[in-house]
């Protein structure tokens, strides 16, 4: 999803003001911030907490397969809402590596999730954490679940408990799957902005937004099939672990209303009574409840211990060992050209990685990570390029699909010798699109015109000027070209013929498990069964895993345990003098914008998923 370099002016300039805004925030609180380190650092450090009694999972953020670069700013509004006990963002590798230590660990005697905090995350996501949970309950242990409030996300995670506690004044709130977009076509009009479309791909929807003021009835059909897939496998999954009938996770509304009112209009009692949750509790019942399994901790608590301290208090997921290695790359994000702090895949910083692991005679495979919605056509090559490299160094390349990887995050997939994925996963997308907006006749109405001459007839085009056929005409080339260069890539790396993979194309999204029957994937898993397939292709009888991740600076270092700490320490008297609504718009607005502003492809051209941005 992205803009070719017009039509972003606007949101440039709302970033730029933002960014102005989170600086002078910054500038104004560093002398604060350096004297709480000076605090902070005088101070002893806390004894870590005991490992006993229940391993608990306060999930207050969001899910990330890799930790973004902590900028200072950021860093202190995201935790304006963190506890003390869970960062804002959780980094899924690690919560499964504590699951499932746990599970074998006689330390731990319960599980307990408390995942009220959790931002919107996707089913795949959401799905590895249960298999994790399953996995865990076949140690005898209980898994407990509670919280005031349960979204559907959030609940998924409770209905793999073996008991889920809900607040007496709480609710279940399962609404469905859906796609909602807005749309400026007319508005666009009004203000005489007048958007270039150049795409390859019937369902390529990202433009519509500016082409149309409702969704086309070609992505209407596309996105109604993967929700469908999506929220059929979220009832079943319910449905099974509750023990319950699929109508009653997803009762038609007169079903609801009609429940509803049986329960007297109270969201707590219709979930007791149509299975949803096992017991209606107060706060401290639900401790008790725990104190029941593990025992009563010092402060009238449950004995247990957090993630961050758990994690502390385990071996590190990868040990090294000297042995051969399989490499693990992690691409995670909107795909940029240059280089990309973590969090963000850049063409030039992901393809450096790929040729550190090549370049390492230790390294016999490599299993690349992705979870990507796509971006720049240009960058995706580019890592594509380093990924055939390492093929032809003789060393295995095994993909492991996330939440998305769809678009870009295809495209730099499509030649691997294995690709994993799981059936809720988002990919396809297999279109181009380039966007160039110009505002000449908004100008016109201010009497403000642009002239001039030039030695071609391709000079002087920009924002300021009508866009001439001609060059219109070139860039739609480019385009077309761009996206018979991402089908011929897809049906040369899959093995499919041309009508295989042009029928796979069009920019259509498809699930893992439609991708799989279109030959777009190979095998259902995980990460792990991704690298014991990549240690099996280099015929690696011992192996280790070494995570490739570009290193990290002593002056980085230092800057980044500075500002998390700092932030950290700020976070109590900053929430409390900002109101929620604020700290919780500017976030929205960062996320919103982002994209808009950071795209850079050279040509203009992109490979990009528009429903795959979470």
């Amino acid at each position: 999803m992205s803009i070719f370099k017009g039509l972003s002016w606007l949101f440039r300039g709302l970033w730029r003001l933002l960014n102005f805004t989170r600086r002078l925030l910054v500038n104004l609180l560093f002398l604060l911030i350096v004297l709480t380190l000076a605090v902070t650092l005088s101070q002893s450090e806390t004894p870590q907490d005991p490992v006993e009694g229940a391993l608990t999972l306060n999930l207050n953020g969001v899910l990330v397969e890799q930790r973004s670069q902590n900028d200072p700013t950021l860093q202190l509004l995201r935790q304006l809402d963190a506890s003390d006990e869970q960062p804002s963002e959780i980094v899924l590798s690690e919560l499964l590596w504590a699951i499932t230590s746990a599970k074998d660990d006689e330390r731990i005697k319960a599980l307990v999730i408390k995942p009220q905090g959790l931002q919107n995350t996707s089913f795949a996501k959401l799905q590895e954490i249960t298999t994790a949970i399953d996995q865990f309950k076949e140690s005898g242990k209980p898994v407990i679940a509670m919280a005031d409030f349960y979204t559907q996300g959030q609940y998924l995670l409770a209905a793999h408990a073996d008991h889920v506690l809900l607040n007496q004044s709480g609710a279940v709130m399962i609404e469905g799957l859906g796609v909602y977009q807005t749309y400026f076509k007319s508005a666009l009009e009004k203000f005489n902005i007048t958007p270039h479309v150049f795409k390859v791909g019937t369902y390529k929807s990202f433009v519509e937004p500016y082409t149309r003021d409702e969704m086309s009835p070609e992505s209407k059909e596309a996105n109604q099939r993967w929700l469908d897939q999506l929220w059929q496998a979220y009832i079943t999954d319910v449905a099974e672990q509750r023990e319950i009938e699929p109508e009653a996770v997803a009762p038609s509304k007169e079903h609801f209303l009609a429940l509803l009112a049986k329960a007297g209009g109270n969201a707590a009692n219709y979930a007791l009574d149509n299975g949803l949750v096992d017991e209606l509790a107060t706060r401290d019942e639900m401790t008790q409840a725990v104190i029941k399994e593990v025992g009563e901790s010092d402060d009238h608590g449950w004995k247990g211990i957090g993630l961050k301290g758990y994690l502390a208090a385990i071996p590190e997921q990868y040990p090294q060992s000297g042995k051969e290695e399989v490499g693990l790359v992690v691409a995670s994000g909107a795909i940029m050209d240059g280089v990309q702090p973590a969090g963000t895949i850049g063409g030039d910083s992901l393809s450096d990685l790929l040729a550190d692991a090549r370049r390492d005679d230790k390294v016999k495979a490599v299993v690349l990570r992705v979870d990507s919605p796509g971006g720049s056509a240009f960058a995706a090559e580019q890592i594509r390029a380093e990924l055939l490299a390492l093929k032809q160094a003789g060393k295995p390349v095994v993909i492991s699909m996330g939440s998305y990887a769809a678009s870009g995050g295809y495209w730099i997939s499509a030649d691997a010798d294995k690709i994993f994925a799981s059936p809720t996963t988002l990919t396809g997308s297999i279109g181009v699109f380039g966007m160039f907006a110009t505002i000449d006749k908004a100008l016109a109405q201010y009497g403000v015109y642009t002239d001039g001459i030039g030695t071609t007839d391709y000079v002087g085009v920009g924002l300021t000027r009508a866009l001439p056929d001609h060059v219109g005409q070139a860039i739609q080339l480019s385009v077309e070209d761009t996206y018979q260069r991402f089908v011929s890539l897809v049906s040369k790396g899959r093995g499919l013929s041309p009508e295989e993979a042009e029928k796979a194309a069009e920019g259509r999204v498809w699930t893992g498990e439609d991708a799989k029957a279109l030959g777009l994937v190979d095998e259902f898993g995980n990460l792990d069964d991704a690298i014991e397939a990549a240690a099996e292709l280099a015929n690696l009888k011992e192996w280790q895993v070494t995570a490739i991740e570009p290193e990290e600076s002593a002056k980085d270092k230092f800057l980044r345990q500075l500002f998390d700490s700092s932030a950290q320490a700020l976070a109590p008297t900053l929430a409390r003098g900002l109101p929620a609504s604020v700290s919780q718009g500017l976030q929205a607005l960062s996320r919103t914008l982002d994209p808009l502003t950071r795209l850079n492809d050279p040509k203009g051209t992109y490979a990009l998923c528009p429903v795959c941005v979470p």
